[in-house]
């Protein structure tokens, strides 16, 4: 056991010894025997280093003035409220009146919706008067002056209607022919021959059949057609029948319909497509119209409405057609 303790304690010994600057750094263990057995010491606290005082105080931070060409923000302006009782009031509180007395029944509430209700329909009432008096004062307004309300004076506009129109398919059935493309299994065909055949006795339209597929019409309408040599492609026919009305001295067509039309409407188709090819003008197009005559506007562009009622009416009477003050006749021209 000897020679282990000796061991031990040389090894002790050579610990010691080898940090003596330590040891004597700390005045010797021994030295501080009044620190008993606790060695372990608290650190001591960091001393805080206040910052050099500057002489000039702190500046505040400078707020950026607002740019010129910065947009400023609009500001809502509140819209007044509108006068009680009037239209405007009416529109955006007469809803809430009678929601507040279907939800709440008292005799108060109803009474009070059923009182605005009335006062509502008064104020109708009187503009509808007034309205009546002003359309009686001012053959503009007054649709009788277009056209009767009577049935005696509108048949009489119609009958005088159909004589223009009469007298100016006359006129084209002169000037024009009716080109016909059909097909021989096309039933729509059969049906549409007939009526044209009927056109060119009572008018003098000349017609000028012409097959598509090579084969004449079931019934033997317009035996004396001819067959199609691309000019149903050439029009740009899809669908039979198919009508066009023809100008041989200007060598021009003008589309009708590809389609079953009636006699009446083959009237009214016949003229329109007159009047785009710029062989009818649209005055005497309304002439097949039981109604006025249709007119060159000569009426301004206005660019600004005057605030006074009076300059207000003048400027939207000048927007009127001149002619339409002073036509006293309902017939047609």
């Amino acid at each position: 056991m000897r020679p282990r303790a000796d061991a031990i304690a040389a090894g002790l010994l050579v610990a010691l010894t080898t940090g003596p600057t330590l040891a004597a750094s700390a005045g010797g263990f021994y030295a501080r025997d009044a620190e008993g057995w606790f060695w372990y010491r608290e650190p001591p606290l960091p001393v805080a280093v206040e910052p050099p005082t500057s002489a000039e105080p702190p500046r505040a931070p400078i707020e950026p003035e607002p740019s010129e060409w910065a947009p400023s923000e609009p500001v809502a302006e509140v819209p007044p409220e509108p006068a009680p009782l009037s239209a405007h009031w009416f529109r955006e509180h007469l809803d809430t009146y009678r929601d507040r007395a279907i939800d709440d029944p008292s005799p108060e509430n109803v009474a009070v919706y059923l009182h605005l209700q009335r006062i509502a329909m008064d104020k109708s009432s009187r503009f509808a008067r007034v309205s009546e008096r002003v359309v009686q004062g001012d053959p503009v307004l007054d649709e009788i002056t277009r056209r009767p309300t009577a049935n005696f004076g509108a048949n009489l506009a119609d009958k005088q209607a159909s004589a223009a129109g009469d007298a100016l398919l006359e006129r084209l059935a002169g000037e024009t022919a009716l080109w016909f493309f059909f097909r021989s299994d096309c039933p729509y065909c059969d049906a549409q021959a007939p009526l044209l055949e009927a056109l060119a006795q009572r008018y003098g339209f000349a017609v000028l059949a012409v097959s598509i597929d090579g084969a004449g019409l079931a019934d033997g309408t317009f035996p004396a057609f001819q067959i199609d040599r691309g000019q149903a492609e050439a029009l740009g026919v899809i669908s039979t029948p198919a009508m066009f009305l023809a100008r041989p001295d200007q060598g021009a067509v003008a589309p009708i319909a590809q389609g079953l039309l009636s006699l009446a409407q083959l009237r009214d188709r016949i003229v329109l497509a007159a009047v785009q090819a710029g062989w009818v003008s649209e005055a005497e197009a309304s002439r097949l119209r039981a109604g006025p005559a249709e007119r060159g506007s000569a009426a301004a562009t206005l660019t600004a409405l005057p605030e006074d009622p009076r300059a207000l009416l003048d400027a939207l009477r000048a927007t009127v057609l001149p002619d339409t003050r002073t036509d006293t006749s309902q017939a047609p021209r």
